[in-house]
């Protein structure tokens, strides 16, 4: 009897205690709210820095399948099974043949550093569970890889030789280790914790945590005692936003937000940083599908235009080395910072918020405008921008030629002088008072312009889920990005393929914007169509969309426009998310 009670006893106290580690904070302790987001001086360099460069890197780029989610397996914390991929027997063997023998800590940091990046990212364990690092609590990990060799360091060594920040990716969610997210999250999460305590310790200056939770709560992690242990490790870290949802008291969770794979909203009073793939994955597929230079240049405009920062992914071969295409697009996004970083770095997004003509930056009495639209064939090469509520005391051209400039009458006019259109052209406008305290001022693409579309017409669809969407109706989640998935695209068989919109009458335009999906970016050759008479005549002829081709019209009045897609990379089937008509102010 009395060893039956003890048994009970012991399961109680097993039950008592497992409950107590999980319970839900009514309210957080006092000792651990000067932990939960860093100090605004702090995260002041990062809102500077603008620029880093993202790598996701793994055994998986063997099997040439998304991190991760190529896993056939369980899936803790995603909220969906998996469907497809490697099986997990497999898919968890990987790194027994992983042998990387190119790779290079030094190269691939001072091609950041050449880059123009100011901070690294680097993935220590996404989700399946597998640490690149020396992690000294399990076996699954680089260091049991025929390559053996900590990469961890030896990348953390070159981030502090070459000046560069340094943060480190880390997914809660582990689908390899048997107790993550079950009734026996308590050893996972102490697991966890380790790692982290590592991570922060054994690497010498970490300046910030990517956190990656997949929509998982506070209470599965911790989260404030884990950013108590965080803070007290490497004082002065930044923590993005993926840490847990739903912790009391504290509504917004991170330092700064993450929109990903879609430009975030214009937004300027909190810190935010849009992480996309520089290709077409985040990690090695291949290397045969990447974005054009002149795409991942201009997300990086947009990005830093509309208030944020930029995070640009690369994933290495399995071999270790960087994909050259990709590599230099990251020397030629370098060449372009060092010509034009004053516009980018150390800028606050505005004052005027981003349109179809561009965006803008500004820092003390200096606002950049970066022109980012295309001017039809034979048209007026002039944008007109709402007044500035300053006087501009000097106007230049900093990428080359000619303006002219009338900030009169409501309106500033830009009038370029023989121009061509190129990658973006950028006006330097020196003012008598402080830009940085100017109100957000509205310009041409407020939703009050976009055209009413009577009729859509293709000339074949795979795909059209919601039109309104396309043609600039969707919702949008600024945090966590836009999650856009609604697009375009034509049939397999559709050699020539094109995409018609049709008004309520005849209009005069303005501005055409086109997108395709971000993964995609594969239009080489197109053509911009209006009617007039009954007949299609030729407008524009160009060769990339990417995430923000924009068109300035002069003196177009029609019922109906059309873009026809003559060429595409390898023959891809294009997919186009954004077709939005502007029409003339009044």
């Amino acid at each position: 009897m009395k060893k039956i009670s003890i048994v009970l006893l012991w399961l109680l106290l097993a039950k008592f205690s497992f409950a107590q580690e999980l319970v839900k904070y009514e309210h957080l302790p006092e000792d651990l709210k000067p932990f939960i987001y860093a100090k605004q001086s702090d995260v002041k360099w990062f809102k500077d820095a603008k620029f880093g460069v993202f790598m996701h890197w793994g055994p998986y780029s063997l099997a040439k399948v998304p991190a991760s989610w190529g896993r056939f397996g369980d899936r803790p914390g995603a909220g969906k099974k998996a469907k497809n991929g490697v099986p997990k027997e497999e898919y968890d063997n990987l790194y027994k043949s992983f042998n990387p023998k190119e790779f290079d800590a030094d190269k691939w940091i001072k091609m950041v550093k050449d880059a123009g990046a100011k901070y690294f990212i680097f993935t220590t364990k996404h989700h399946d569970g597998f640490c690149m690092f020396d992690a000294k609590n399990t076996d699954y990990k680089f260091t049991n890889t025929p390559f053996k060799r900590d990469i961890a360091k030896e990348l953390a060594d070159a981030c502090h030789k070459y000046g560069v920040k340094l943060f480190w990716y880390y997914s809660q969610p582990d689908w390899h280790h048997p107790d993550c997210l079950t009734e026996n999250n308590v050893k996972y999460r102490a697991y966890m914790f380790e790692h982290l305590k590592q991570l922060l310790s054994d690497y010498g200056k970490v300046d910030g945590l990517f956190f990656d939770g997949l929509g998982t709560k506070y209470y599965h992690w911790d989260t404030p005692k884990m950013l108590k242990m965080i803070r007290t490790l490497q004082p002065g870290i930044i923590v993005n936003r993926r840490w847990g949802a739903g912790m009391p008291g504290f509504p917004i969770s991170g330092d700064y937000d993450n929109p990903e794979q879609e430009f975030g909203a214009f937004e300027v009073d909190r810190p935010w940083e849009m992480c996309c793939t520089i290709s077409e994955a985040w990690s090695w597929t291949g290397g045969e599908r990447f974005k054009t230079y002149r795409t991942n240049q201009r997300i990086l405009i947009r990005a830093v235009c509309s208030g944020g920062n930029l995070a640009l992914n690369t994933g290495p071969s399995p071999e270790g080395f960087i994909n050259p295409p990709e590599e230099q697009i990251y020397s030629q996004i370098g060449d372009w910072m060092n010509k034009y970083g004053e516009s980018i770095y150390h800028t606050k997004g505005g004052p005027y918020k981003p349109g179809a003509w561009g965006g803008a930056t500004c820092r003390g009495n200096t606002v950049y405008l970066h022109i980012l639209t295309d001017f039809g064939k034979n048209g007026s090469q002039e944008i007109t921008l709402p007044t500035l509520p300053a006087k501009i005391k000097s106007a230049s051209l900093l990428t080359g030629g000619e303006i002219e400039l009338d900030n009169s009458k409501n309106v500033l006019s830009i009038r370029f002088k023989g121009v061509q259109n190129k990658l973006d052209h950028i006006v330097k406008l020196e003012l008598d008072t402080n830009a940085e305290a100017i109100n957000p001022i509205e310009t041409v693409c407020s939703n009050s312009e976009i055209m009413n579309i009577r009729g859509i017409a293709s000339s074949s669809v795979s795909l059209n889920k919601s039109p309104d969407a396309l043609f600039g109706k969707g919702k949008s989640v600024f945090a966590e990005g836009k999650k856009h998935k609604i697009w375009w695209s034509p049939e397999n068989k559709d050699k020539s393929p094109w995409l018609t919109a049709e008004f309520e009458r005849a209009e005069d335009l303005d501005y055409l914007m086109l997108a395709e999906q971000i993964r995609n970016c594969s239009v080489r050759q197109f053509v911009i169509e209006y009617l007039t008479n009954g007949k299609w005549k030729t407008l524009y002829e160009g060769e990339q969309i990417g995430m923000d081709f924009s068109l300035k019209f002069s003196e177009i009045k029609t019922k109906s426009i059309r873009m026809k897609i003559l060429k595409t990379n390898k023959g891809r089937v294009p997919s186009i998310g954004v077709f939005r008509v502007f029409r003339k102010q009044k």
